[in-house]
């Protein structure tokens, strides 16, 4: 299974930015990453993920918490499929901000 995790800047956004699988075997990593995840502006950009297990949705909760407490903007980065219908399938999408690209940010300042 492939899983990436990896931190960037971008327009002044600190977006983390997951590829492949995130389930439960992989969740620790995920988590671990995202628990050192610092900045003013935060993205969670999952538009290449494959496969977004509703185990995950406790990180994604707690990156939006972080941020919240901080009084920094967070948004999350999901296309249409299988990843953005659990978003919504699980009210995700109405506690945080979810967009369908990463040049969407500009818009979300």
């Amino acid at each position: 299974m492939l899983f990436d995790v990896r931190t960037l800047q971008r327009d002044g956004w600190t977006v983390v930015t997951v590829v492949g699988d995130v389930d439960l075997a992989n969740l620790p990593a995920f988590k671990q990453h995202a628990d050192a995840v610092t900045g003013e502006r935060i993205a969670l950009d999952l538009a290449g993920v494959d496969h977004l297990d509703p185990s995950t949705l406790g990180v994604v909760h707690a990156l939006h918490l972080r941020a919240r407490r901080r009084g920094a903007p967070f948004v999350v980065i999901c296309p249409p499929g299988r990843p953005r219908e659990l978003l919504r399938e699980t009210g995700v999408d109405r506690v945080v901000d979810v967009v369908e690209t990463i040049e969407a940010l500009a818009q979300s300042s």
